[in-house]
């Protein structure tokens, strides 16, 4: 589902991101690119390049798709729950997560997957 955040939202959102992002972006494998701060396509079709410069054959582009529809809500939190020690952070990230969607007019409660379109 597509997240459309309020100001106070999104602010309160980019404030999450700029503490979280020290904590897990080391944790990633520096060739995985897709929605990553300071890394782009560009990089990827580089990081390619020199691989093949160096005599590899073949590239793998991996996509998961609906990845983002089908997060398992609570394990996301128990995950994150490990790292953040303040129970008022993951209880905000929580909400966040289950803060629901409009759908053809109406409420729909929103279980698993994570939201995009926000921070």
């Amino acid at each position: 589902m597509l997240g459309i955040l309020t100001a106070v939202d999104r602010v309160i959102q980019q404030v999450i991101a700029q503490v979280l992002t020290p904590i897990y972006e080391p944790k990633f494998v520096e060739t995985s690119y897709g929605f990553r701060l300071g890394k782009s396509a560009h990089d990827a079709i580089r990081k390619c390049q020199e691989y093949l410069n160096k005599g590899y054959v073949w590239v793998v582009d991996m996509d998961l798709e609906k990845l983002f529809d089908t997060v398992n809500q609570s394990k996301l939190i128990e995950i994150l729950s490990r790292k953040i020690k303040d129970g008022r952070v993951v209880s905000l990230i929580h909400k966040y997560l289950r803060a629901g969607a409009v759908y053809c007019g109406e409420f729909e409660e929103t279980t698993i997957g994570v939201p995009q379109g926000g921070i």
